[in-house]
């Protein structure tokens, strides 16, 4: 049996200002190398995927 699904939080004042903050901040950065090899990964395997598009 699935689990509930709690509610999303709503960030208000100082926690929404340091949230956008960090997600611009990580917008910028390069890709980790982790993140290159997810990239890669998924790539490989595009035909994949993008058949449970169709």
């Amino acid at each position: 049996m699935a689990k509930p699904i709690r509610a999303t939080p709503t960030l208000r004042g100082k926690e929404a200002k340091q949230f956008l903050k960090l997600m611009a901040k990580r917008e910028k950065s390069p890709l980790s190398v982790i993140d290159k090899k997810l990239y890669a990964n998924v790539d490989k395997h595009r035909k994949y995927f993008e058949s449970f598009l169709n």
